[in-house]
């Protein structure tokens, strides 16, 4: 979503947890958390990912006042 709306994945996951907090979505039927294991260097590293559906894409797309959120919303 920072690539997509052209801002820091900061503000991103402050725009995240604002639909979240204003009861705007549900975490639980928006967010899918999956281990993924990345190589880094000659270790195998396991995280835990949030994926967002389309629901949540689409609420920070109205979030952000950047030029490519007003390209998203039109």
């Amino acid at each position: 979503m920072a690539t997509l709306f052209g801002r820091d994945k900061s503000t991103i996951s402050r725009y995240i947890k604002n639909v979240f907090e204003d009861g705007e979505l549900s975490p639980k039927a928006t967010v899918a958390n999956f281990a993924t294991v990345q190589v880094e260097g000659n270790r195998e590293v396991a995280r835990n990912i949030d994926y967002y559906n389309l629901d949540v894409i689409i609420s920070v797309g109205y979030r952000v006042k950047a030029q490519q959120g007003t390209q998203f919303r039109i």
